[in-house]
């Protein structure tokens, strides 16, 4: 198959799915992509069309906004922050990686067969486990108890939260945000975790500490 006639494919059946939900869909640049813009969170599905034949359709990405205008305002140093518009690019706070252990979304694709069968997966895969992620996790609260209980497993954050380092400057953000009552341990961890593994990272955790200072919790657990 073209490529052109992949797309042309992909694309009519998500915006049958998308656009009455209120999608909007933005294809310039190699990532294509359909973002859903709340008042107070915004969804992204970005989306790859490769030369050798694979397509890959992306997993539900959210960005809370409360969130990432902190992280916004914090900057990463030595990050480069143009190509986030608030329109097509945002920052990003969680990804569902569930589905990218347990669907394959990125795969050669040759036949019509073959695409309508990857795209068929995909749309239920929205419409179920995608659906209830975004259901669940566009509420604060629901997310700092997932960060409880994957470090009570003694894993990290990243398992849901986005991003490299910064990940963990999020969940101090989150926990924050919810009024947790185990913020300062979680400070702590963090500080840790970054003169252990990732000290350029200590500068950036000191400004965030005192601008959370400043932050007043909008939920009360």
């Amino acid at each position: 198959m073209l490529k052109k006639d992949k797309k042309e494919y992909v694309y009519s059946k998500l915006d049958e799915l998308l656009k009455p939900q209120g999608y909007k869909f933005y294809k310039a640049g190699l990532d294509p992509c359909y973002n859903l813009n709340t008042e107070d969170y915004v969804v992204s599905l970005i989306f790859n069309f490769k030369d050798m034949g694979e397509v890959y359709l992306g997993n539900i990405i959210l960005s809370i906004k409360v969130v990432e205008d902190i992280m916004y305002e914090i900057k990463k140093p030595n990050q480069n922050y143009e190509h986030v518009d608030f329109k097509k690019y945002y920052l990003y706070t969680l990804m569902d990686k569930s589905y990218m252990k347990d669907e394959k979304s990125d795969e050669y694709i040759d036949t019509m067969d073959q695409l309508q069968v990857l795209v068929d997966n995909y749309v239920n895969y929205l419409e179920t486990s995608g659906k209830e992620f975004i259901e669940t996790y566009s509420y604060l609260p629901n997310v700092l108890r997932k960060m409880d209980e994957l470090q009570a497993e003694g894993k990290y954050w990243n398992e849901l939260l986005a991003g490299g380092p910064e990940f963990l400057l999020r969940g101090l953000i989150i926990s924050k945000l919810c009024n947790d009552k185990n913020y300062e341990n979680k400070l702590e961890s963090v500080k840790e975790l970054y003169i252990s593994m990732a000290d350029e990272y200590l500068p950036y955790l000191d400004k965030l500490k005192e601008r959370l200072k400043t932050v007043e919790p909008i939920y009360n657990l």
